[in-house]
């Protein structure tokens, strides 16, 4: 039987309370982990943007969409 693969896109925001360097650690970590597990097409850091209402008393993340293929 072929194996399947499908593509996926992954959004995900990190908190930008703690620093520049901290950020970029916690993009880096969920990239390689991605990386680890399926093929990657697509990194698109879009940056810090103000969330449209606060998540955990937070009104701004640093989004990042991950564009992949991966078996289901």
């Amino acid at each position: 039987m072929e194996k399947v693969i499908n593509s996926y896109e992954s959004l995900f925001i990190v908190d930008v309370s703690k620093g520049e360097e901290t950020t970029e650690a916690a993009v880096n970590k969920f990239v390689s982990l991605i990386e680890a597990n399926a093929e990657v097409i697509d990194v698109a850091k879009w940056g810090k943007r103000r969330l449209a209402y606060p998540i955990n008393d937070m009104p701004e993340g640093y989004y990042v969409v991950v564009t992949f293929k991966s078996e289901p």
